[in-house]
């Protein structure tokens, strides 16, 4: 199993962020889940891949070309992967994993996010999503996923399609307990009534 993990490139942040990132990259390992990431060597990404390789783990990077250079991406890569674009590194990071993990980042974190759980919404896969809420990070987009369904915009099921977690052993049961059966069918029902904005 390879789980996709997104978070900040940014290093500059507060501490806890990074210790958690670490102590989940080590954790995968530990499980042998292998980690596929953005390849970079700084903050989140780093700490997740620093983690996981001193477990001894799998770590799939996945690049553009444009990043593709010393200094930039993590060296201890089982395998590097470029890509022309970052259209394109976003769909073999998705191709190649069977779960999600966000952790806290910025805009490219949250669309990466929203991406994937839009995926979800619409079938394109039925993996397990899972967001970090450390120090309460994502409240406010949690609460406003709730706002969206009290507002009427969203279909209450599909508050479903993603768990929230704040330690890594929540994390590693959220993906590891994951079933694939009952989500599925209830959006399809939520599709059949619904629009898919």
């Amino acid at each position: 199993m390879r789980v996709c993990v997104f978070g900040a490139s940014n290093s500059s942040i507060p501490t806890v962020y990074m210790d958690f990132a670490e102590s989940l990259g080590h954790r995968l390992a530990k499980e042998r889940i292998g980690l596929v990431f953005g390849a970079g060597r700084t903050g989140l990404m780093g700490a997740a891949a620093r983690g996981a390789y001193g477990a001894g783990g799998e770590i799939i990077g996945v690049i553009p070309k444009k990043l593709n250079v010393p200094g930039i991406y993590f060296e201890n890569c089982t395998e590097r992967i470029e890509t022309s674009t970052m259209h394109e590194r976003k769909s073999l990071m998705e191709e190649l994993s069977s779960g999600f993990i966000a952790l806290s980042g910025g805009f490219g974190t949250i669309e990466e996010l929203m991406e994937v759980i839009t995926l979800k919404q619409l079938g394109y896969h039925d993996f397990p999503i899972v967001i970090v809420n450390i120090n309460g990070f994502y409240n406010n987009l949690l609460e406003q996923f709730r706002l969206c369904v009290d507002e009427g915009f969203t279909n209450p099921n599909y508050l479903g399609l993603y768990t929230v977690a704040e330690t890594v052993d929540e994390v590693i049961e959220q993906i590891m307990c994951y079933r694939h059966s009952a989500m599925p069918n209830k959006i399809s029902e939520a599709m059949k009534s619904d629009s898919l904005e």
